[in-house]
């Protein structure tokens, strides 16, 4: 599943579901664990992420 995500002012961040456009908001430790390679300098970016990780954060 390809997202990108935004770094929120208050340093949580958007994810953004790229084929239905459904937005979630995660905690920068949520977000880490997530997406591990990604630098906590980054402010924005696009991915692409295991299915199997996305179960508990979109809704089918």
């Amino acid at each position: 599943m390809q997202i990108k995500y935004v770094k929120t002012i208050v340093g949580w961040y958007n994810i953004y579901n790229i084929e239905t456009g459904e937005v979630i908001n995660v905690t920068p430790e949520q977000f880490a664990e997530l997406c591990p390679g990604v630098s906590r300098k980054s402010r924005l970016g696009c991915l692409k992420i295991d299915v199997s990780n996305t179960k508990p954060l979109f809704a089918a």
